[in-house]
């Protein structure tokens, strides 16, 4: 594959800045170009179309943000309630990268043409996300034994935190996630010692 330009690049970023704040509908190319000291024209010797530069931005955004999140998962102390390192770094990360604001944007507001591509990478996006979770249970010392049944749900429970996170910081002027944080902390924590307790049971009546 041909590596991309300095140009290319460079319109990139503005565009993922510019999408991000406006969204498909009321974005301008022309702005885009402009951020980039070019003319509009010139956007069409490296872009076909505005859905094709939306599509590059988007799949250079679930590179960037996937790898962030990884990287939370990464950096979770080994003690520390799964996923929870991701949680906490959403609110600073949301206000700092203009590629979780389009990111999000998009997952919820994908515009109408382009609907089937985004949905596919934004759910791939969620996979990788509950991926992460999953093998942190798996290596968990209290959660490795958990029954595959078990750590499925678990692995949907922590989507439906994570949406309702996404959902607060999209949604909500100005977000403060500390409340709804605390709570889904909470949520999470207690499901997985119920789901903890319940397995370490099944197994001591199977030994009885």
């Amino acid at each position: 594959m041909q590596a991309r330009t300095l140009s290319v690049d460079r319109i990139c970023v503005a565009a993922a800045a510019h999408f991000a704040e406006h969204g498909y509908d009321a974005a301008s190319l022309n702005e885009i170009a402009k951020a980039v000291n070019i003319k509009k024209a010139s956007l069409y010797s490296h872009f076909a179309s505005k859905n094709a530069l939306f599509m590059t931005v988007f799949d250079d955004t679930l590179q960037i943000e996937t790898a962030f999140a990884q990287q939370c998962f990464n950096d979770e102390a080994p003690d520390a309630l799964p996923g929870s390192h991701y949680f906490s770094c959403l609110a600073k990360r949301y206000a700092d990268s203009v590629y979780l604001r389009f990111l999000l944007r998009t997952g919820y507001l994908a515009p109408a043409a382009l609907y089937d591509q985004i949905s596919l990478g934004y759910e791939k996006y969620l996979e990788q996300l509950q991926d992460a979770f999953i093998n942190k249970l798996h290596s968990g010392h209290d959660t490795r034994l958990l029954p595959a049944d078990d750590v499925e749900q678990l692995g949907q429970a922590y989507l439906g935190i994570v949406d309702s996170l996404h959902v607060k910081l999209v949604y909500t002027a100005e977000p403060d996630l500390s409340l709804r944080l605390t709570a889904m902390r909470r949520l999470l924590s207690d499901t997985l010692q119920c789901a903890i307790l319940s397995s370490r049971q099944s197994r001591e009546q199977h030994h009885v």
